[in-house]
Order: structure tokens, then C-alpha cells, then sequence
């Protein structure tokens, strides 16, 4: 369903990474072609002493990612919705300033930008929303060990309307709006609800959310001004449906729960007869209700000294916070390292070892790899330190002939913190030196050009990577080592990525392999030839 090598290769392991991406690859479900233009603009709202970032439509779904320093990870990871009613996004003190606060506590982060229910763009926009929730559960889990993610540990956290969103995908996780091929569980591992609209009876639902979602479905006349569903042509189906606190089961997630009680906008019934339905289900909830406040605050209620954020940090990290996770990732190939059979007499055995562009490489163009005996050790985001410390385990140990190493540009992008060129350099002549010392063949190969990284824009890798290029084959020149040259045939008069041959800048698309392809080859039947 979702060929995802392309969406995960620019971020993992990066701290603090931001990288937006599409939900959907190809057609988006559920969508129609909107005959009228849709507003999409975004603007910038006063709220105190800053402004927030406010949406107001959504034609192309995406999920923006963060993670954080993989020195700190902790597995657990969480999917953000914010607010806006069902009409807009409220894109920033909803969701990415939450997403930058969670990454400083290790856990990683995604924000939905999901679409707002409308008539004009689905043909049935009571569920578009939940679809796009149900499709980032679906994403983040199926590339969670990409992520460096506990797949058990996902969770969903909505505020306002997105509390709605995400108490939804909470309490309809059973039933898929979405192709699941590979049945990958839709349930979130745990909700975080901040202020949340939760029921759409007449008593205490925010009846602007109950509109935008349900309202205009039905054939009933609309009585304007009313607060009864059945006065604006509601189904009482659908009124039930997306009232979560009466879809709430035993099998339902943990939760933790936040509102004021001044809440004027969407009362704090809601909550309460959420907290009350998890009770009696006997689900575990946690609860921090404020005395005072207005609704919309985000992360910080003016009117408090303590905040539910840091009541929710604790209770995430009591709950489902794992130990740091290896820094190296060594676990990653554990299990196929193990099952790997020891090289025939006369195989060639050749281990590539790199980064997302090694990685990606199986992914974008596995006839590359079939019926070859050529393994695919690279891990999407690393540095070479990282590449170091793995060594051993993913490549002399699976006693190859020849070692491809690709390395250096995340390095230059400073994925576990500021390097010089001459460490990077360094890391790989270790590198080198290990393959060597136990009569392992060496191919280093240049790095792939780049003029800028998407993920983090203005560094100017492009000099830096000409210069690192120099130094590796300054290196392979004076110890008879093979020197892959990859970035002669990729470089555009920028030194940047050929735009046919990559898709972002920095990552090969399939065209962008074929052109490494018979470079690699070469490579490696000159390699095999050395003495």
C-alpha cells in the first residue's frame, strides 16, 4: 500500500528533525476534485506576546516529523492533531511548539495536517478526518523501527477539535476507513486529550466541530441558530457514532485527560463524561483539571502555576517510556545477521554500509539486489561515528569480500551534533582500517552531492561536500583503495543533486540509482581484483 522508503530516509536519527511528507502515495481516499477554489492559506493570529499559525484548509494530507536527539530517544512516540473546530488548523501552540516539547524529552513526534471536513473535497467528510488519522497510526507503526520507535508505544494526543480526532481514532480503531493490507493495528497505544471536544450531544458538545463534521447530511430542514441536531437535519446515527464517550470499551487506550472547568467554548461535560466512561470501563485514565483558564490555551494555561504538560511527560514516561535506545542502533540487524549463512566457497559477498541513501537503495531498486550477494547495511539518518561502533557486527562478521561505504553527508548535517570534516574523514579511515585488517576489500565511495537539505535548510553542505570528497580520495589513492566516484556523474553546476536523478536534493530517486548502479559494479569487480 504505502512504498515508504522514500518518506523515512532524510530523518532518522535526526535531532529535532522536521521533515513534512505526504500521508498518502498517490490517491487520496475518500477525495473529490473541489470544483470551487478551497482556501489553504495560512495566517498568523495575536495570542499574548506571540502569534499562531493558523490553517485553513487542507487539500493534500501530510504528517510533519520530529525526533529527537537519538542519544535521548526513548521509543515512544506520539501523532498530534490540533484544533481549529473542524474549520481550521491550529498548527503551531497546538502542534508543532507540543512536538518540540516532547522531543526534548526524548519522545518522538508527528503532527497531522489533517483534512478538514468538507463537501466540496470528500465524498463523505464525516470520516476524511478519521481516515487521515487512522492513515498516520497505519505509517508511523509500519516504519517504526526506521524511526527508532517501540511500535507498542504510539500514541495520539488531539487538542479542542483535534481531542475529537483523536478520541475517535481511540474508540474506532476496530473498524478501518482506510486499506490496511497488511492489518497493521489502528489502535493507538494511548490518548492525550487537551480540552477536548468529546461528545456531540446537544448538552455539552461545541456545536461548531458537531456541524462541520456531521451537519448537512441530512434531508431535514435546517432550523439556523438551533443547538438540536435534529433542528439542523443531523442523523442520530451519526450523533452516537461521534459521541466517543458512548464508544468507549475495555479494549479502549489509556488516557490522560486535561480541561478547565471554565471552559466556555467546549464545556468541560465533555471531559467529564469521557473520564466517566473510561471508569466504567476500567481504563486506566489520568486526569489534570484546571479551576481556571479559557479554552485554546495549548500547552500553557496563563491562569496556572502548574502545567498539564509536565503532568503528562510524567505520566508518559511512567507508563511507556522504554530505556534510551541503542545509539548506534545495533539491534536493527540483529535478528538478520544471525540468520545470515556463512559465504559459500566461491560467493563474492559484498556489504553495503550506509545511510538512507544505502538503505533506500533495496527499497527504490530492488532488481539492483536480486540474485546478487550483495547486503544492504544501511540505516536511514546515521553518522559515521554511529557507522563505527556497528562495524564489527554488520559487516566483518558477515565475512564479506568487499565493503562499499557510503558515508559523511549526515554528518555535515550534523545528525548527532557538530563534526569537522576531518572526524568524518577520520571515522571512515577507521572504517577502512577494520575492513582491512581482516582481509576485507574496501571500495569508499564520494558522497552523494547535495545543495541544501530540505530537513534543515541553510547549512550549504554542497562546498563541504566537495571538499570531504578530496580527503576520502586523497585516502583510497594512497592506500590502493578503490575510490567510487558517485558525484561526477550525479553533480548538477551547483554541486547539488541532479533534479532528474533525486527527488528532494539529497536522496536518489530510481533514476538517480541507476546511474550509481554500473558505478558500484565496477567498483566492486576492480576491488576484487585488488591483491
Amino acid at each position: 500500500m504505502k512504498n515508504l522508503a522514500i518518506l523515512f530516509l532524510l530523518i532518522s536519527g535526526v535531532a529535532v528533525a522536521q521533515q513534512e511528507m505526504p500521508l498518502y502515495k498517490g490517491e487520496i481516499p475518500n477525495s473529490l476534485k473541489p470544483t470551487t477554489p478551497v482556501d489553504t492559506s495560512t495566517t498568523f493570529y495575536p495570542m499574548g506576546d506571540t502569534k499562531i499559525e493558523i490553517l485553513h484548509g487542507v487539500l493534500m494530507p501530510t504528517l510533519t516529523v520530529f525526533l529527537p536527539d537519538p542519544a535521548k530517544a526513548t521509543g515512544s512516540a506520539v501523532i498530534i492533531c490540533p484544533g481549529g473546530g473542524y474549520h481550521i488548523l491550529a498548527m503551531s501552540h497546538e502542534g508543532f511548539d507540543v512536538a518540540k516539547r516532547l522531543n526534548e524529552e526524548g519522545i518522538a513526534a508527528f503532527v497531522l495536517k489533517y483534512r478538514l471536513p468538507r463537501k466540496e473535497t470528500m465524498k463523505d467528510k464525516s470520516i476524511g478526518p478519521l481516515q487521515d488519522a487512522q492513515s498516520a497510526i497505519q505509517l508511523v507503526r509500519e516504519n517504526a523501527k526506521q524511526w527508532n520507535i517501540n511500535p507498542n508505544k504510539i500514541g495520539i494526543m488531539g487538542s479542542s477539535a483535534g481531542g475529537h480526532l483523536a478520541s475517535t481514532a481511540g474508540t474506532h480503531f476496530q473498524t478501518a476507513k482506510i486499506d490496511n493490507p497488511n492489518n497493521t493495528s489502528l489502535r493507538p497505544d494511548f490518548m492525550i486529550l487537551n480540552y477536548p471536544v468529546i461528545s456531540f450531544s446537544d448538552s455539552v458538545t461545541h456545536n461548531g466541530s458537531r456541524i462541520n463534521l456531521i451537519g448537512g447530511n441530512a434531508s431535514t430542514p435546517v432550523i439556523k441558530g438551533s443547538t438540536k441536531y435534529k433542528e439542523l437535519g443531523m442523523k442520530e446515527e451519526d450523533v452516537i457514532n461521534y459521541s466517543n464517550e458512548l464508544q468507549v470499551t475495555t479494549k479502549t487506550p489509556p488516557t490522560f485527560i486535561t480541561a478547565p472547568l471554565t471552559d466556555k467554548a467546549v464545556p468541560i461535560g465533555n471531559t467529564l463524561a469521557f473520564i466517566a466512561a473510561l471508569q466504567q470501563n476500567k481504563v486506566p485514565v489520568e486526569t489534570f483539571i484546571y479551576s481556571t483558564g479559557e479554552h485554546g490555551y495549548g500547552m500553557i494555561n496563563p491562569t496556572a502555576k502548574e502545567q498539564w504538560i509536565d503532568a503528562c511527560l510524567k505520566w508518559i514516561r511512567k507508563n511507556f517510556d522504554q530505556p534510551p535506545m541503542d545509539w548506534a542502533n545495533l539491534k536493527r540487524f540483529q535478528d538478520e545477521n544471525t540468520k545470515l549463512m556463512a559465504p559459500k566457497t566461491n560467493e563474492n559477498r559484498v556489504v553495503f554500509m550506509g545511510n538512507s541513501i544505502t538503505e533506500g537503495w533495496s527499497q527504490s531498486d530492488p532488481g539492483f539486489w536480486e540474485g546478487k550477494p550483495y547486503i544492504n547495511r544501511g540505516i536511514s539518518g546515521q553518522t559515521t561515528p554511529q557507522m563505527v561502533l556497528r562495524f564489527k557486527q554488520d559487516v566483518i562478521d558477515l565475512k564479506p569480500k568487499v565493503v562499499v561505504i557510503l558515508a559523511g553527508i549526515n554528518d555535515i548535517a550534523g545528525n548527532t551534533g557538530p563534526m569537522t570534516l576531518e572526524q568524518t574523514r577520520d571515522n571512515i579511515v577507521a572504517m577502512a582500517q577494520l575492513a582491512k585488517a581482516n582481509n576485507i576489500k574496501v571500495v569508499l565511495s564520494s558522497v552523494i552531492p547535495a545543495y541544501d537539505f530540505p530537513w534543515r535548510p541553510g547549512m550549504e553542505p554542497a562546498g563541504k561536500v566537495v571538499a570531504l570528497n578530496k580527503m576520502i580520495k586523497e585516502y583510497a589513492v594512497k592506500n590502493n583503495i578503490v575510490y567510487l566516484d558517485y558525484f561526477s556523474a550525479m553533480a548538477d553546476e551547483r554541486n547539488g543533486l541532479k533534479k532528474e536523478l533525486g527527488y528532494d536534493g539529497v536522496h536518489p530517486n530510481l533514476e538517480g540509482y541507476k546511474v550509481m548502479a554500473p558505478l558500484a559494479e565496477k567498483a566492486i569487480a576492480e576491488a576484487l581484483k585488488h591483491k
